[in-house]
């Protein structure tokens, strides 16, 4: 979410003021555009109102406005297909066939039309009609053979038909009309292989992993804007574009000298907390601060470090997460963290260490939230792991971090793998660079051997060609400048980019976009000048001289006039502010913290990906401070957006693995953009069809995680099978079906083995609960009725402090006893044990006690497992005591908890003691117990039916909107599914779309697999009225397992490794490969999923209103 634009930094700004008060205006008014349009009464207003509502995901009213638009020119054929693609795209029940519907009149009218020819297809292909749909892209490629799109589709039909010699054509021939649709690579090479052509399959998906990080690169499917252009809504006329002058000027405007005095190295970082950035020099006798004042800076009246002593470089962020800016001091002695407080108030901490600090980063290293310290120095290199509680442990001698003399550290991700890697420039080669395992391993990485043996004053690193695969650069003390780049499988050697023309004994490197024409340039300072340089050519577009220089550096202070110049030099210090000769600028600040009570990347965003869309193009940028001296900034990001008056979209990707994507950035503005607190996974959700609606029941298969880490090379072992109770109200009869969804509405994969629906009819009086939990330890949950007549509820329940909360523990109403105080640092522990006391009026008898819970837990991630167990914490299961005869006893030790969202767990205690009176549940985990009782099992024979589905339909449902009530108590709306969010899929082969009943109507290894966004809509065959005064009540019964992308999820990116149900791995797989090969063949994946959706293919305009149109 986009926070306030920091009004304060724009009272001063005055380049250029006439054409950037324009540019504002422009960007005012086409937001404000955006959200009147479709007010006027013409057909084509209302069809380009239409077009705009569909570009911003809103389909239903895009479907009323393009309805609109055919009602007053029925004769539109255009605005007809405009009008079936929103009904295609609104994903209410029935629209479907209402779109084939609307194209089969268009196509009475016109044979030839196109788009209504290609739509039709899209759709028969969504509703697995392959055969249908392959004549229909047939026709189209025949037609139109320059549409990759259309050969890709045609491709994925004859894929689905187990056609894959044509399958196999068709994706290369759509690479060959389109190198950047990475769909055609995964998909093609899958074919290959299944044809036996195995090199030209591992070929092709070399190309596609050297795509997969590529902004530009994009996916097709069955989302708007993955569907290809002809599936895309014409405007009636090209949208029209402001003319804008092309700048005119020099890049910068004469230097300014802000202080008299040297420094070795400058920072740049908001000190003091006013909304200005302020500059920092260091050398001599301590840190000297020059707040940011106007347009210049002045010695602060401060001065807060003045007692910090020798000060090699500091390094700037929030390490405690408080909303507070803090620093580390790199000093001879160790580095030092200085805290700040409120009211500008900062105090030194004690030392990390003792080992010398000549430079060092602040970075989330182990990605769980908070900020750790990676210092260097003659001594070699240090990783202090932040504990959270305002201490360090050191870890370098653990991870076998060399004792090189350090110069500089470099955090990047330098295989896109989502976590930094670690490069340290050594004083003389072999230089270090360590490639992160997660989990605090680190081993050698591959490749890079010659950088490792260059002799390099500087390096820095940076995505200048916008391909999604970070460039390193380097700088010789002859001044050379050296490139190595990566294709997103293996590095390049160095090349020569520039040439020095003189021996340098100071060199540094940073990176900025000047002229904001949205492609970075690279700074090089030596001590005779600065050069700017632009990477595609190596050519130098501005030079700067000057003598005796020690420090230059980018800040990012003025979001209209864009980034600037501060160079320090034996003078004194320089300030080379912007020229005239300049585009426009968005300025960026991702912000961890929110307003969530609990987080999961660090409060000032270092570390995060950040990608900015503007006409047509992308500029990538690490929020990581690049430039290359030993300190470390904190400041805004600037993005150049040529002459756009705003960007069309940034993407930003949190160091927790949350994707986000904001709208409406106006250019000459900062953005705090603080990251969206948003549940990425947790399990499957189940609707059900109570009579009315699609209701949302709980989560499902939350013992079935895959690869689910508990601590370092510890995952919990799923348990792939689970079965939950829906009582009457829950489940009604529709059309003679019983009609229940599974849902993944989170960012997650979910596999299907069988499902099953099991009716109980029970007598009057009986009531049934089943053996499920979620079993850690003890018995394992087995899914079993579990019948009673009887139940005793406590007649006095206490909590830890030995609160009455009796009234909030026996009737499910969903108010549970608060857990007690939250430990803010990671999701779903408690700082303290909650501790509920349950005590009954008489003794309990122990033949056939079970404890039921109707209850809730707010489920941890493998990332936050992973961090509080390098805290030393770890989270607790429910332990369960009773009371006999005064003294307590242990009767299940950490047995379990509840699986999840909303449900009934049950826990039997055939080893109650005789003469239990109270019964204790203790736990440090965030459970919220709704109501507790003792039931008595009873043996009956009910009445009972188990029904296979007879229709199960994979479809994309898009995601239904959660809403998080009191306690966390979670809801999710079906009547509400945006579609669209920004999730990520892991990647792989999907189910596709239409009837899957052969993968799910037995237990045979054959999986049904789904991806986010997308549910398997299941229904059984109703059954007869029960008998009278009997109560009907539904077992779902689930075979399946889970996946989410957490970052320490193993294989969390992929959906392989298939699993497979114990008992099965022996067995042939022949028909579950062979039902594999038919259903499995739709590609999703990668991390750029949601980004392929906002901007798949370039936006056309087209169509003509006809004559018959007002």
């Amino acid at each position: 979410m986009i926070g306030q634009a920091w009004s304060s930094r724009l009272d001063a700004m005055n380049v250029n003021e006439p054409t950037r008060q324009r540019a504002d205006r422009l960007c005012r008014l086409a937001v404000a555009a955006l959200a009147i349009a479709g007010c006027g009464p013409d057909p084509a207003t209302q069809n380009d109102a239409g077009a705009a509502r569909m570009g911003r995901y809103e389909y239903a009213e895009a479907e009323r406005l393009f309805a609109q638009a055919v009602d007053d020119a029925p004769d539109w054929l255009d605005a007809r297909v405009n009008l079936a693609i929103a009904t295609l795209n609104r994903q209410q029940e029935g629209d479907e066939q209402r779109t084939l519907d609307i194209l089969a009149d268009v196509l009475a009218d016109d044979p030839d039309h196109l788009r209504a020819v290609y739509t039709t297809a899209i759709v028969r292909l969504y509703l697995g009609d392959a055969a249908s749909a392959a004549a229909g892209f047939e026709r189209v490629a025949a037609l139109d053979p320059q549409d990759a799109y259309a050969a890709y589709f045609l491709g994925q039909s004859f894929l689905q038909q187990g056609n894959y010699a044509d399958a196999a054509r068709w994706f290369l021939r759509s690479i060959e009309l389109d190198a950047y649709l990475r769909s055609a690579y995964w998909a093609g090479s899958q074919a290959l292989r299944r044809t036996g052509r195995n090199e030209d399959a591992e070929r092709l998906f070399g190309d596609y992993q050297r795509l997969e990080s590529n902004p530009a690169s994009r996916l097709a499917g069955f989302s708007y804007k993955e569907m290809g252009p002809k599936a895309a809504v014409l405007a009636a006329a090209p949208a029209p574009i402001a003319p804008v002058d092309d700048p005119e000027g020099p890049l910068f405007g004469a230097p300014k000298t802000v202080a008299s005095y040297a420094a070795a190295t400058i920072t740049v970082a908001d000190v003091d907390g006013d909304g200005r950035l302020d500059l920092v020099l260091t050398g001599g006798n301590g840190p000297t601060v020059l707040e940011g004042v106007g347009d210049g800076y002045r010695p602060s009246a401060t001065q807060p470090f003045a007692g910090a002593g020798a000060v090699r470089s500091i390094l700037w962020g929030d390490l405690d997460d408080d909303g507070l800016l803090d620093a580390v001091m790199c000093t001879p002695d160790g580095p030092t963290p200085w805290r700040q407080h409120p009211e500008n108030a900062w105090s030194p901490n004690p030392d990390l260490g003792a080992a010398p600090c000549a430079a060092g980063a602040l970075v989330d290293a182990d990605n769980d939230g908070d900020l750790d310290v990676l210092t260097t120095g003659r001594a070699g290199t240090e990783l202090y792991n932040n504990n959270r509680d305002g201490t360090f442990k050191a870890l370098g001698a653990d991870l076998g971090f060399d004792d090189g003399h350090g110069r500089q550290v470099l955090a990047v991700d330098l295989d896109n793998d989502r976590d930094l890697d670690i490069a340290i420039l050594n004083r003389l080669p072999p230089h270090a660079v360590w490639q992160n395992d997660r989990t605090w391993r680190y081993q050698p990485f591959p490749g890079l051997e010659d950088f490792r043996e260059t002799s390099l004053e500087a390096v820095t690193a940076a995505d200048t060609d916008g391909d999604g695969n970070r460039e390193l650069y380097g700088v010789t003390s002859q001044g050379d400048v050296l490139r190595w780049s990566f294709d997103g499988v293996a590095w390049s050697s160095g090349e020569a980019l520039v040439r020095g023309a003189q021996n340098s004994d100071t060199a540094s490197l940073d990176i900025a976009d000047f002229d904001g024409d949205g492609d970075l340039e690279l700074v090089r300072a030596s001590n005779d000048g600065i050069a700017i340089i632009d990477p595609s050519n190596g050519a130098i577009v501005f030079a700067h001289t000057a003598s005796g220089l020690t420090s230059a550096r980018v800040v990012n202070a003025d979001a209209k006039a864009g980034p600037v110049l501060v160079a320090a030099s034996t003078e004194g210090t320089t300030l080379l502010p912007a020229g005239p000769g300049r585009h426009r600028f968005v300025f960026v600040s991702p912000q961890g913290r929110s307003e969530a009570e609990q987080m999961r990347s660090n409060a000032s965003g270092i570390g995060t990906l950040v990608k900015l869309r503007h006409g047509g193009r992308w500029t990538i940028q690490d929020a990581i401070d690049p430039h290359s001296g030993p300190g470390q900034s904190l400041q805004p990001m600037s993005f150049g957006i040529g002459r756009q008056a705003m960007a069309d979209f940034v993407a930003l990707e949190w160091s927790d693995g949350v994707s986000q994507t904001e709208l409406d950035l106006c250019a000459g503005r900062v953005y705090d953009i603080a990251e969206v607190q948003r549940q990425l996974a947790s399990c499957p959700v189940l609707f059900a069809w109570n009579g009315s609606a699609f209701e949302f029941v709980s989560d499902m298969l939350g013992g079935a995680a895959l690869g689910y880490l508990e601590a370092p090379g510890k995952y919990a072992p799923p348990r792939p099978h689970e079965r939950f109770l829906l009582g009457p109200d829950a489940l009604k009869a529709r059309d003679g079906r019983y009609q229940i969804k599974l849902a993944e509405p989170m960012e997650e994969a979910a596999y299907l083995d069988a499902a099953a629906l099991t009716v109980y009819d029970l007598p009057p009086g009986w009531h049934m609960v089943l053996d499920e939990r979620l079993a850690v330890a003890g018995a394992p949950a087995t899914g079993r009725p579990i019948f009673f007549r009887r139940a005793a509820s406590p007649s006095r329940v206490t909590d830890a402090q030995g609160d009455d909360v009796t009234t909030l523990a026996i009737d499910k109403d969903q108010r549970a006893p608060p857990p007690g105080e939250l430990d803010h640092r990671f999701i779903g522990l408690l700082a303290a044990e909650q501790v509920l006391t349950l005590e009954f009026p008489m003794p309990l008898p122990r033949e056939g006690a079970v404890l039921i819970a109707d209850a809730w837990i707010e489920y941890p991630y493998s990332q936050t497992s992973f961090a509080a167990w390098q805290a030393g914490l770890r989270y607790r299961p429910v332990t369960l005591e009773a009371r006999a005869n005064g003294s307590w006893h242990t009767v299940a030790r950490e047995f379990g908890y509840p699986a999840g969202m909303p449900r009934t767990m049950a826990l039997p205690l055939p080893d109650l003691p005789n003469g239990t009176d109270a019964l204790r549940l203790s736990s440090n985990m965030e459970i919220y117990w709704d109501r507790l009782r003792v039931a008595f099992e009873e043996p009956l024979d009910a009445n009972t039916a188990v029904l296979t589905p007879v229709v199960a339909r994979i479809a994309r449902s898009g995601f239904a909107r959660r809403s998080t009530a009191g306690q966390r108590l979670p809801h999710y709306d079906y009547a509400d599914r945006p579609p669209y969010w920004d999730a990520k899929t892991p990647r792989g082969f999907y189910t596709a779309f239409g009837e899957a009943s052969e993968l799910v109507n037995r237990l045979d290894g054959a999986l049904a697999i789904i991806g986010s966004g997308e549910e398997v809509h299941l229904e059984f065959a109703a059954l007869a009225p029960p008998p009278p005064d009997h109560a009907r009540v539904f077992a779902i019964e689930f075979h399946g397992w889970a996946k989410d992308m957490d970052l320490y999820t193993r294989d969390g990116n992929t959906l392989d490794p298939l699993p497979a149900s114990a008992g099965l791995h022996g067995a042939p797989p022949v028909r579950r490969d062979e039902l594999h090969d038919r259903y499995n063949v739709r590609f999703r994946g990668g991390p750029l999923g949601s980004l392929s959706a906002l901007d798949a293919y370039p936006r056309v305009a087209g169509g003509r209103v006809p004559e018959s149109a007002p």
